[in-house]
């Protein structure tokens, strides 16, 4: 089938393809940041000509936004309303949370969050409002599980903290080092420490680890090797 002019102009301005290609950037952006990042490069991250690249991106502006976009979207905002009501809703959205709180710290490192600040303020700040959003719906899933019997009282602020140090830390390749750690251990054995001290004995023990275990795998990978 023959490609028109207008079949292709309509592919330049496709927002799903615009995110696939500015996905690639996230692995690069997390470790140095976007300041230094010229055309050049993009491109050829993004594996595209620069002639192509400025077709669906006629700036680095556009670029940056279509990444902040991306970051609050698909890393902050993809989880939907925590189902509650359930030892089965309560695990389930645990497992969610877990690792979407481990994929927000991979992505959202101080040294990109660092380049919004300075130079897209605007786009930082509506960062910061969708993280404060999910924590929001975060403490009320864990509040909830509480009233209903399903986990240990606790602080649910201190809970969501707790998660967000730890992850930084076990991120940190120094960190880990130091500490004689491997990056798969250290997620899987705080997975555990993490239902222990937060579900009750007779929801604790419906947990079937199986599919979270492939789950922390393919987490990992993400981690390591930016695969988004």
């Amino acid at each position: 089938m023959e490609t028109t002019n207008e079949t292709q102009s309509c592919r330049y301005t496709d927002d799903t393809i615009k995110n696939k290609y500015v996905a690639k950037l996230l692995h690069p952006v997390k470790l140095s940041g976007f300041q230094s990042l010229r055309m050049d490069d993009i491109a050829k991250t993004m594996d595209l000509s620069k002639a192509t690249l400025y077709k669906y991106f006629p700036s680095r502006d556009e670029i940056i936004d279509y990444l902040a976009q991306l970051f609050v979207r698909f890393v902050v905002g993809s989880e939907s309303q925590f189902e509650t009501g359930s030892g089965e809703a309560f695990i389930k959205g645990f497992n969610s949370s877990f690792a979407q709180t481990l994929m927000i710290a991979n992505y959202g490192t101080e040294v990109f969050f660092h380049d919004l600040r300075e130079v897209y303020p605007q786009l930082m700040a509506s960062i910061d409002v969708a993280i404060s959003e999910r924590h929001e719906r975060l403490r009320r899933f864990y509040e909830q599980g509480m009233a209903e019997g399903c986990f240990h009282e606790s602080n649910a602020t201190l809970l969501i903290l707790q998660d967000e140090l730890m992850f930084r830390n076990l991120l940190d390749p120094h960190y880990l080092m130091k500490h004689n750690l491997t990056l798969r251990g250290a997620i899987g054995d705080y997975y555990q420490i993490k239902k222990r001290q937060l579900f009750k004995p007779d929801v604790y023990e419906q947990i079937d680890d199986a599919a979270m275990t492939e789950r922390i795998e393919q987490l990992v990978r993400k981690v390591t090797y930016g695969v988004y």
